[in-house]
């Protein structure tokens, strides 16, 4: 019997310093005596007791708190087609390399990227843009692979997400323009001077 009882005590010791679930709780080991959120951060609370006696701590998803746009930007009136908030130059034109770091002057902003069509109407129609605008996407590394600033997604020329190529020049960053009802993507040069617009998205609690 004393054998059996020293194998179990082992057994558990083993599985407690692993970090794996052990004694009645489901969690991580702390440190005998001492409190989770000293052990492991704010985030992690006590959660029963692993078989030597130290606490099972267990952490805690960290609450979602709903934000609100950064100053200047704002939501779209119809937000079907997005929910992400949004800011525009005005009539101020800018290369785009001033652009793209205008919008990274706000945390988590960026280069707008135009993902729909229904999203570029509400976005021309809300914030009254009738003329050529910069997107992020660009080719600035010069690679052939155009991605979105700080966003990071891609765009391929092949595949647009809407709209149409407007002839194909060999430059490496790229504005946007609606002409009657249709949507074009063009290549330019970056020192060029366009108006812009910075994109956020917004955290959206379930």
């Amino acid at each position: 019997m004393k054998y059996c009882c020293l194998i179990v005590f082992i057994f558990c010791t083993i599985l407690s310093n692993a970090g794996i679930i052990s004694g009645i709780c489901i969690g991580t080991c702390g440190t005998k005596g001492v409190p989770c959120k000293e052990t492991f951060g704010s985030n992690w609370t006590y959660n029963g007791k692993c078989c030597d006696d130290r606490p099972c701590c267990k952490f805690l998803k960290a609450p979602c708190v709903p934000e609100t746009c950064p100053k200047g930007f704002k939501l779209l009136s119809n937000q079907t087609s997005s929910v992400n908030c949004y800011y525009t130059s005005g009539h101020k034109q800018v290369n785009w390399n001033t652009a793209a770091d205008n919008c990274a002057s706000t945390d988590g902003a960026y280069l707008w990227r135009p993902n729909t069509e229904q999203e570029a109407n509400a976005v021309q129609n809300e914030l009254n843009i009738h003329e050529d605008v910069w997107t992020g996407a660009n080719d600035i590394d010069n690679d052939g692979n155009f991605t979105f600033a700080i966003e990071n997604g891609s765009l391929s020329f092949n595949d647009l997400p809407f709209g149409e190529d407007f002839f194909n020049y060999n430059e490496v960053c790229v504005f946007i323009f609606k002409s009657g009802t249709s949507w074009f993507w063009l290549k330019s040069v970056c020192t060029d001077a366009y108006r812009y617009i910075c994109e956020y998205k917004l955290r959206v609690c379930p």
